[in-house]
């Protein structure tokens, strides 16, 4: 079985590469931009394999960013690069900013800055001593996704928050949106990782013989492997082990 091919679409992997060029200046203010190209796109990886799974490994090892990756991954959700209004879009967490305005609205943070201009100027003044000046970063295009309630910020509100003191009205960045009336991210990467991590406990199910164990772990691989093409591809040709003994009982209880 081949990899689903969505996961190869070029505006995918410009938001990916996107990312991991902020986070990864941001980690290690030392590394240069080609040594930054230099290691993503590396000719040694295999594609989409290693690229996926250094995108979660970046994302979840170093920041803890959960569920990103099945954002930009899923069948069911288009990416665009767009020209974005500032006042449509809502922050992704609270920040000082947003609990002074008590809402993630950027509409009603403006609306508490316009009616205390004395806590804007003094807010402003604070803010501008944490902001470090990269102008590279501080131009790098916001990720998006678009909730119920509109287009909240992914990873990007810091410069949400520098937009807003600066009073600026347009900016740049990627926008997903779901393509399906189900909102949850179908057919999208399941990490290697995540899955050999959830066989080691099958495995210890299986070498203690406990079947409430084998049988509950079990229940959450099938769950995770039923909306996932390539996360059965790997699960079969990667992570699964090679060992009979933990093998073949393992393919019967899923029904493989």
């Amino acid at each position: 079985m081949d990899y689903p091919k969505h996961l190869d679409q070029k505006i995918r992997t410009e938001v990916a590469i996107s990312y991991l060029k902020h986070e990864l200046r941001k980690l290690f203010p030392s590394i240069s931009e080609p040594e930054i190209e230099g290691l993503i796109v590396n000719k040694n990886l295999a594609i989409p394999r290693d690229f996926w799974n250094g995108v979660h490994g970046i994302g979840m090892g170093f920041k803890l960013h959960i569920g990103f990756i099945y954002l930009l991954t899923a069948e069911n959700i288009s990416w665009s690069y767009e020209t974005i209004d500032v006042r449509s879009l809502s922050f992704g967490v609270d920040r000082d900013l947003t609990k002074m305005a008590d809402s993630r609205s950027v509409v009603k943070v403006l609306e508490f800055l316009e009616a205390n201009p004395s806590e804007y100027e003094k807010y402003f003044i604070e803010f501008k001593k944490t902001w470090v000046d990269d102008k590279k970063r501080e131009t790098d295009p916001i990720i998006v996704f678009e909730k119920k309630d509109g287009l909240a910020i992914y990873e990007g509100n810091g410069r949400l928050e520098k937009l807003i003191l600066d009073n600026r009205e347009k900016t740049q960045g990627y926008v997903g949106r779901y393509t399906t009336s189900e909102k949850r991210p179908l057919n999208c990467w399941l990490p290697t990782s995540l899955i050999m991590d959830l066989l080691l406990f099958v495995y210890q199910a299986i070498d203690e013989d406990n079947q409430d164990l084998f049988k509950s772990q079990i229940n959450v691989l099938r769950n995770m492997l039923r909306d996932s093409e390539s996360g059965k591809k790997e699960f079969i040709e990667r992570a699964l082990s090679s060992k009979k003994e933990y093998r073949e009982p393992i393919l019967t209880a899923l029904g493989i």
